[in-house]
């Protein structure tokens, strides 16, 4: 199996979103309902790249038709968020072992700032997460993240934090992606959808 990385003719548009994985139940008798979280929540997106002649559509045709369908696996990522609204200075650290669930207690940042903004992305122990409420160092650089999806595993101690084009591992949402359009004038329109892949 081999990683790609997009290529950087640049994107039309493109969607991205997180799909949870839950499970809901009401009760026939009380009309109750339970609702569950489960693990497995994944990125979703479609990549829409500029419309552009062979000479720079090459390129993407080449990357999409290498992935393979869902043989290979590239870097996904949202476009428009490839660094963070906060100020993502120092070097970011995850702070103890055995973390779990929506939230990592890290260190390592430039101290009494928001290093962090509800919105913006990081990469921990190669798993792709969205902050959801403001991150601001103490005055040690210790800060609490708060993020969606819950962890997968367990980052190491002092585990790397990625929060300058952190990336995750994508692959095409099925065999028929990598296709394309060209019209007369020779231009193509290349779009694809994937979803994040994982291993464990």
């Amino acid at each position: 199996m081999t990683t790609y990385s997009m290529p950087t003719i640049g994107f039309q548009s493109a969607s991205f979103g997180l799909i949870p994985n839950t499970k809901r139940f009401t009760s026939p008798l009380s009309g109750d309902t339970q609702h569950l979280e489960l693990a497995g929540a994944r990125w979703l997106a479609t990549f829409t790249f500029k419309t552009t002649k062979r000479s720079e559509a090459a390129a993407v045709t080449a990357f999409v038709s290498n992935l393979l369908g869902g043989a290979n696996t590239f870097y996904g990522y949202d476009p428009n968020a490839t660094t963070p609204l906060g100020t993502g200075s120092g070097t970011p650290l995850v702070q103890g072992s055995n973390q779990v669930g929506r939230s990592l207690i890290t260190d390592g940042w430039t101290i009494n700032q928001t290093v962090l903004k509800a919105g913006d992305y990081f990469t921990v122990n190669g798993e792709y997460k969205m902050v959801s409420a403001d991150v601001t160092s103490d005055g040690s650089g210790n800060a609490t993240i708060t993020f969606v999806p819950a962890l997968r595993t367990s980052p190491a101690n002092n585990a790397a934090i990625t929060v300058t084009s952190p990336t995750c591992l994508m692959v095409p949402t099925d065999d028929q992606q990598s296709q394309w359009q060209i019209d007369e004038a020779g231009f193509y329109t290349i779009v694809f959808n994937a979803v994040e892949t994982f291993f464990v």
